[in-house]
């Protein structure tokens, strides 16, 4: 229930009287996660700053776990479908983060969410990856997951 509870903030929804006594179902599907074949796709190279100073990451679109999801349906369609879904980032130590399907649908070049294999040229050593979640636009860098173990999707019923 507690991980209920995190996702619902996720997306801003506070819970209600009503909602906190009624029972929140979720519905959780493994994404594939293959670092090996991804070093086989095309690559994206992300600029980011860290502790001030400019870092390049390498690595594929996080959309790529989604195409099952968003293949054979028009786009608005399959982005739609998404807007009630969370992709839940697992590292190996446990910390986990939660960010929108819908969003990372909509960002099918890895320009805001990337599985980064590679930071300034070289593979990610081991306390870094082998692959790392990068989120631009995230400034404390929270959703920044480092050793990343799997990537889940959740569909989040409230029961509305």
């Amino acid at each position: 229930m507690t991980s209920l509870l995190v996702l619902s903030l996720c997306f801003g929804l506070a819970p209600t009287t009503a909602s906190a006594s009624a029972p929140a179902a979720a519905k959780v599907e493994s994404l594939p996660f293959d670092p090996s074949a991804w070093k086989d796709l095309a690559q994206v190279e992300l600029r980011v700053t860290e502790s001030g100073k400019p870092v390049t990451y390498t690595g594929v679109p996080l959309a790529i776990v989604l195409k099952g999801q968003l293949e054979g349906k028009p786009a608005m369609a399959a982005l739609r479908s998404l807007s009630d879904q969370v992709i839940l980032v697992t590292a190996a130590d446990g910390y986990r983060t939660a960010v929108s399907a819908a969003a990372v649908g909509m960002d099918p070049k890895g320009e805001r969410y990337l599985l980064a294999l590679k930071r300034e040229g070289q593979p990610l050593g081991d306390q870094q990856g082998p692959v790392r979640l990068i989120v631009t636009g995230d400034p404390m860098h929270v959703r920044w997951v480092r050793m990343v173990s799997s990537l889940a999707l959740v569909k989040i019923d409230l029961g509305n």
